[in-house]
């Protein structure tokens, strides 16, 4: 097997979220993670000449790499081993204004910088959001009960008078009937007003300049397995009315919000086909363009973790950035259109891989969209194994960013071949609608077929492994107890192996998601669960496997590797686990990252 120069991958800095610093126009700051350290760095943006300058290095853990200025411009706002700090720029004096041992969490200045809102999970109410002055002063609580303890993925926004913050609650999340639902309290009194029901909000709302308007994403309850295609909803607080742009905009992360650019401009990203882009909607009834979304950038990429921002001036939009070739980096478009300036020249070693979009036609006629990751030096002559990468979340997208672990396997010699199997988001309703009921088979027999695609083309051997975390670890599992003679070898990461345990011991949300996606509870759909287990039919494995597993994942409890390692460590079959102490759902600690990711190739290496 072929092996390319050994690009380090693994380590190359991504710039996860950006913000402009107030009163200074043309200054970015943006958070750059190194190696899994997080440095936020203070960029002097200017067309005809920029520099970066380091704002300072001490590890900072906001959400997403998320930090927030004070509106005064020297005071920096961000959360360091749980608590909330405010970092002095002048001075370099760190405080923690309400210090806790809860994991607190989104830190948001008021608009007059005097307060901080946050989240936060002490109390025994659920994670509520709390309001402390900025010298530690007035702490108080100003929600009970807006989300359970497990729920930490939403952040306080400020309106801009600062008497209000809107917020996302799980509404009803002591029973069943679960929603994430807009609302806005009143800080001075704690009231709080539901804006919507019967929704599932899927990013924080945005406040328009006069506090008159806020807009969200949001789709129906009832449908929740459609991914990038949630609409754009305006709700009037003044007069109670919605407008509801079928818009089918496309969050990441439960960060993107819609970004208001005077009271009658919305931007908003949308993603189609691997692809993300900005669009802008005019709301006036003046304009014939009304509730049209016209594009604003055209590239061929996707949006870093981080919001969009809106410069003070309103003159530039700011983003992190990834293609396939090029590591998240910080970005900026003039609001009016024009040329995408890359403000910094993100570190991209040799041998990196630009992966080949590819279709192949599938057991029922329907063509899949992939990735194809082919290793300079592979050849007809000198032909490689195969990897079938299979993304996590059953609705999500692989998409056109920067994929460090395929880059890195890519490197090592392997083609590999990352699927966006049905059910995946960017390709329209229908095709989500494909696995709807059927989360166990269509996407199986879609990986099925991949690997018969990559067996067809020269420069490969007979030989393929198949790879994938969280539902790419369920779908691995599943691949290799169907079609057992399909695959050569496979990797698992933090995957469901029996619906039935998983149900007993997941988290509240993930016991929720079960339930939607299987259509009811283990006794309402006992075929459905049993027929998604690969539990019940570990006697028909044949693959060498390995699992990696996070010891305190909720999400995927460790019983579900744990029934893995009872009943096939000392079988036949080649097969090792290994339990990262402290992690879950997803290796955090850059040791452990790593380790996973030569495990991965290790198995691959001494099987394929």
């Amino acid at each position: 097997m072929t092996e390319t120069s050994d690009p380090d991958v693994m380590n190359l800095a991504d710039a996860l979220s950006v913000s402009w610093r107030p009163g200074t126009p043309r200054r970015l700051t943006y958070v750059e993670r190194e190696r899994g350290e997080d440095t936020v760095y203070d960029y002097r943006f200017d067309i005809d000449a920029s520099e970066r300058v380091k704002a300072f290095d001490e590890r900072i853990s906001g959400r997403w790499g998320q930090v927030d200025w004070c509106p005064e411009g020297r005071h920096l706002l961000y959360t360091r081993g749980g608590d909330v700090r405010v970092l002095d720029t002048e001075t370099g004096e760190e405080s923690t204004p309400a210090p806790s041992e809860s994991f607190d969490n989104a830190p948001r200045f008021s608009p007059d910088g005097d307060r901080i809102a946050f989240v936060s999970g002490r109390g025994d109410a659920g994670n509520d959001i709390w309001v402390v002055d900025r010298d530690g002063s007035n702490l108080e609580r100003i929600t009970e009960g807006a989300n359970p303890h497990d729920d930490k993925r939403w952040e306080p926004s400020w309106s801009p008078e600062g008497d209000r913050i809107a917020f996302v609650g799980a509404a009803d999340w002591h029973g069943r009937d679960w929603a994430d639902e807009a609302h806005v309290v009143h800080v001075g009194t704690g009231e709080v007003d539901r804006l919507t029901r019967g929704l599932s909000v899927t990013a924080v709302p945005s406040w328009s300049p006069s506090g008159d308007k806020v807009a969200f994403f949001a789709k129906e309850v009832a449908e929740p397995w459609y991914r990038h295609s949630e609409d754009v909803h305006v709700h009037n607080l003044r007069t109670g009315n919605r407008e509801i742009y079928p818009v089918e905009a496309s969050h990441q992360y439960n960060v993107q919000q819609p970004l208001w650019d005077g009271e009658d401009r919305l931007f908003f990203p949308t993603r189609e086909r691997g692809k993300q882009q900005l669009e802008a909607m005019l709301l006036h009834d003046e304009s014939d363009a009304r509730g049209i979304p016209t594009r604003v950038t055209v590239h061929d990429g996707v949006f870093g973790a981080g919001p969009v921002a809106l410069s003070p001036d309103g003159e530039y939009l700011g983003f992190s950035y990834a293609e396939a070739e090029l590591p998240p980096h910080p970005r900026a478009i003039p609001t009016a259109g024009g040329h995408e300036e890359q403000l910094r020249d993100p570190e991209v070693p040799e041998g990196v891989i630009v992966p080949e979009n590819v279709t192949y036609e599938s057991f029922d006629g329907g063509y899949v969209n992939g990735y194809l990751y082919k290793p300079e030096g592979v050849t007809e002559d000198d032909p490689a194994p195969t990897l079938v990468q299979v993304h996590g979340g059953g609705h999500f997208q692989y998409g056109d960013g920067w994929h460090p672990i395929e880059q890195y396997l890519a490197a090592h010699g392997y083609v590999v071949f990352a699927i966006d199997f049905r059910g995946s988001g960017g390709y329209g309703r229908p095709f989500q609608e494909l696995s709807m009921g059927d989360w166990h088979g269509g996407q199986v027999d879609d990986a099925r077929e991949a690997a018969r695609y990559v067996r067809s083309l020269p420069y490969t051997t007979d030989s393929v492994g198949i790879y994938g975390g969280s539902w790419g670890g369920f779908m691995t599992l599943m691949s290799i107890t169907r079609y057992p003679e399909v695959w050569d070898a496979g990797v698992e990461w933090y995957g469901v192996s029996n619906q039935f345990t998983d149900y007993e011991e997941v988290d509240r949300v993930g016991r929720l998601l079960t339930e939607r996606d299987m259509g009811g509870t283990p006794d309402e759909q006992e075929d459905l669960y049993r027929a998604a287990s690969a539990a019940f039919n570990l006697d028909r494995v044949e693959t060498p496997l390995r699992v990696l597993h996070g010891a305190e994942d909720e999400r995927v409890p460790i019983n579900q590797a744990e029934e893995l390692i009872d009943e096939l460590d000392d079988g036949p079959v080649p097969f090792d686990a290994t339990i990262y102490e402290n992690e879950g759902h997803g290796f955090r600690d850059e040791a452990n990252r790593r380790d996973s990711v030569e495990q991965t190739r290790a198995w691959f290496d001494e099987h394929l």
